[in-house]
């Protein structure tokens, strides 16, 4: 029996190795991983910016997984599962935040809304962002999914850990040098994939970050991009250098098996 298949893929760093657009090499392997197999997207970025990579590139999706999870929809955009960061734990988290002074955004599905002027626009992928005179306040009765929050590169992993022990019932990645994301308590990749997998009898990923081990872990197999950080590739079964020769290799053993 052929086995059913689900690859998940995260964009920035993986699928879209710049953060602007998918390259001809990697377009062309997702065509091909498509003869055999459903694709997903998991990625910290919202359904709204997934839409704008998969319609801009003709890509089928079986899944949206944004806000690392926070929110899952089908290909239909029927929603399965929304998890926002509690009332309470926004309005700490936001305090926390103004007493720092840090740079953040925060993520409502919609727009952007915080601190953080963007130095790159092209990477934005139509979601606008705001920065109202008082951001803290503007954030405190709205839905929000994720915050990214962007210290110095100096600053990151001492900020990483007070996170996690100020706010001990939220998820708390590192994602980039100068970025960490915050998620409603279980919320990850892993998690949300486990709620979409159960008529699948293979499980495939590929990652490049901190949001990523738990999708590498909830994987039968995975692929980390070799410009991943050392200790996110520990987790993953192979490393590569980027999609397309994770296809390559993925083909060589499904042909193989």
């Amino acid at each position: 029996m052929v086995p059913k298949i689900l690859c998940i893929t995260d964009l920035d760093g993986t699928f879209v190795k710049d953060s602007i657009g998918v390259s001809k090499a990697d377009l062309m392997a997702y065509q091909l991983l498509r003869r055999f197999c459903d694709f997903a997207i998991a990625t910290g970025r919202s359904t709204k910016e997934i839409g704008y990579i998969t319609e801009k590139n003709k890509i089928d999706i079986k899944y949206y997984i944004a806000f690392n999870g926070a929110l899952i929809t089908d290909s239909q955009r029927n929603l399965i599962a929304s998890n926002p960061i509690q009332k309470e734990d926004v309005e700490q988290l936001l305090q926390f935040l103004k007493k720092e002074n840090l740079i953040f955004d925060a993520l409502d599905g919609i727009q952007r809304i915080g601190n953080f002027s963007h130095e790159h626009i092209e990477r934005l992928w139509n979601m606008k962002i705001v920065c109202p005179e008082n951001p803290y306040d503007s954030l405190i009765d709205k839905d929000i999914y994720k915050f990214n929050i962007r210290p110095s590169k100096e600053q990151t992993i001492g900020y990483l850990n007070t996170l996690r022990e100020t706010f001990p019932n939220l998820e708390i990645f590192q994602s980039g040098e100068t970025r960490i994301e915050v998620t409603s308590e279980g919320v990850s990749k892993g998690s949300a994939i486990q709620r979409v997998s159960s008529d699948y009898d293979l499980l495939i990923s590929f990652g490049d970050s901190g949001n990523d081990i738990s999708l590498f872990q909830n994987s039968d197999i995975s692929y980390c991009m070799s410009s991943a950080p050392e200790y996110v590739k520990k987790y993953a079964d192979f490393e590569v250098a980027c999609f397309s020769s994770a296809i390559e290799h993925l083909c060589k053993i499904i042909q193989k098996d």
